[in-house]
């Protein structure tokens, strides 16, 4: 059995997510910079709290989270999101999390979909329902490579409140929940549709932040 484990070991050595170095699945470099703290900006008059700020490393991390499926990433992704909920939820009780949805593309790509899976683990550890009411009412592009002008034209408009969630839900007080926040265009998209909806937005949390973008 061990034999096995050596051969497996050669054939695919265990790397770092974060810096792809030879060694532990995230080394302690690495681990020094996925060190949660709050930071806080300010998105359609939200307070957004985050823990890490964005860097090749974190944009690894979220990668091989998001797209690898790797266990211990999404480890990290959930105590980045502890963090960020965890003075949220203080000041702003009895809300609901509302995970930004991802494109069904990507859902089907990926084989899960990823905010949705953390939203409902980190959701049982501060003991709040996860409302997934959001869904794109029409195709978008991958936000990843467009710059700030395209990625809100890209955006406008493209969320709506499932027709499936009855009209009892609506005044529900929600958080809207994400793995990252760079230009703001997703939450502010999320905010309107929510608040078209007639949902009380308190505020939203991510994991990670672009620095540059903080107020």
């Amino acid at each position: 059995m061990h034999l096995f484990s050596d051969f497996k070991y050669l054939l695919f050595p265990t790397r770092c997510f974060g810096c792809r170095e030879l060694g532990y699945s995230i080394c302690s470099q690495c681990r020094k910079l996925w060190n949660p703290h709050i930071y806080q900006s300010r998105i359609s008059n939200l307070t957004v709290y985050s823990a890490i700020p964005y860097s090749p490393v974190a944009k690894n991390i979220l990668l091989a989270a998001k797209e690898q499926n790797i266990k211990s990433a999404d480890l990290l992704v959930l105590a980045a999101l502890r963090a960020s909920l965890q003075g949220l939820l203080q000041k702003h009780s009895g809300c609901a999390l509302v995970p930004i949805p991802s494109r069904s593309s990507s859902n089907r790509r990926r084989g899960r979909d990823f905010i949705h899976e953390i939203a409902i683990s980190v959701a049982k550890d501060f003991g709040v329902a996860v409302l997934p009411l959001l869904t794109h009412q029409r195709i978008i592009r991958d936000q990843s490579k467009l710059n700030i002008a395209s990625r809100r034209e890209n955006l406008a408009m493209a969320l709506t409140v499932k027709p499936e969630f009855p009209g009892n839900y609506s005044g529900e007080k929600v958080v809207i929940l994400d793995d990252l926040v760079t230009t703001g265009a997703t939450i502010n998209e999320a905010y309107r549709a929510l608040t078209r909806g007639g949902f009380k937005v308190q505020a939203a949390a991510t994991a990670c932040v672009a620095l540059r973008r903080r107020e």
